[in-house]
């Protein structure tokens, strides 16, 4: 009898059980996508091919715009999740059965950003859409950085760059103090000072996130988020929110308050939040990657924490190549198609003309 391939809903309860059974993050959690959903990222799914004592599980959002139906991942990383993908043949049935799940929705195109440290990216190795995209199927962006929580403070501390310990210690001498806000106290301001760090790094419109948005994260997030705080006498100078879902910690969103600047509250922050992850539980502080998945200052900020280093990729798949060429001809006309920009039919028109 053939393993049974259902499709979950996020109101439905086996979407956590087939979860629990496999290492992943709350990136990939039944509440994330149902507040994901609410926020107009589309319309949460998680698709799964197996039993429990071996499947496959990928979570996504499908968004339905003028005809076109594309799957993407939510905000953050998240891609397939499972037990017993080293077996090739296995993979490869769930990814043919997972193909005719997404046919019967009638999905053109699929986007994934995998977890750099779930590195789940090698379960989609050898998986082929209808046609192949440019640039290649399983993209390589950059690389992300995380922070081992297996060592105490000294031993962590010893491993940053002298420069980085000075600088904290500077900190600390300057009264900077990190603590865990379990009262949620300073959760208004940490969303202002968000929105005013976006705006300092001249970031889209796309991340000023409202405080409806801030409020039904903390509500989809539940006992898995913590806000953590630097302060100076009293008054914030960086918030950040951390999230814990079995040994992985995020340090997902992150505030500075413009008056501490000349201080570099956030570094201190960070070492704070990596003893305050540890105390949680987790063995990894995932740090993430540069603008776009760049190795650019961003990433050189995050890499003076650690030297351990994580692939960070994309999957691009063409799942419907008639319905993607009559898309891409509609929106291209005569003009060659952006090959940088997935799927490249919703490009902007600038873009996608040359113009």
């Amino acid at each position: 009898m053939p393993d049974p391939t259902v499709l979950l809903s996020p109101s439905d309860p086996a979407w956590d059980e087939w979860l629990g059974r496999a290492p992943h993050d709350f990136y990939h959690r039944a509440a994330y996508h149902a507040f994901a959903e609410r926020m107009g990222e589309g319309r949460a799914w998680m698709v799964v091919h197996g039993t429990p004592e071996r499947f496959m599980a990928w979570p996504y959002v499908a968004s339905f715009e003028d005809g076109r139906t594309d799957a993407n991942s939510v905000y953050g990383y998240t891609g397939p999740v499972g037990l017993g993908l080293d077996d090739t043949e296995f993979r490869a049935r769930a990814w043919s059965e997972i193909r005719a799940a997404w046919a019967d929705q009638e999905l053109v195109t699929l986007f994934t950003r995998f977890h750099p440290l779930l590195q789940n990216w090698r379960h989609c190795e050898g998986f082929h859409g209808d046609e192949l995209t440019p640039g290649g199927e399983v993209f390589h962006l950059g690389r992300s950085v995380s922070i081992d929580l297996t060592h105490d403070r000294e031993t962590r501390r010893r491993l940053y760059p002298k420069v980085l310990r000075q600088e904290i210690k500077e900190s600390e001498r300057a009264g900077l103090v990190v603590e865990r806000d379990s009262e949620w106290s300073t959760y208004p301001t940490f969303a202002e000072l968000y929105r005013a760090t976006m705006r300092n790094n001249e970031a889209s419109e796309r991340y000023l996130f409202s405080d409806r948005y801030f409020e039904a994260l903390r509500d989809a997030l539940g006992s898995l988020a913590h806000l953590a705080v630097a302060k100076v006498e009293g008054e914030a100078a960086a918030i950040l929110l951390l999230t814990v879902c079995g040994d992985i910690a995020e340090a997902h969103l992150t505030g500075v308050n413009a008056k501490f600047r000349a201080l570099s509250p956030l570094k201190g922050l960070l070492d704070g939040v990596a003893d305050i992850a540890r105390s949680l539980g987790a063995t990894r502080l995932h740090l993430g990657a540069g603008r776009g998945g760049h190795e650019d200052s961003l990433f050189a900020f995050k890499a003076r924490f650690s030297s351990v280093r994580h692939d960070f990729k994309v999957g691009r798949w063409i799942l419907d190549k008639s319905a993607y060429r009559a898309l891409l001809c509609a929106h291209c006309g005569d003009a060659a198609p952006d090959v940088g920009y997935f799927p490249a039919y919703r490009a902007p028109i600038a873009v996608a003309t040359g113009h």
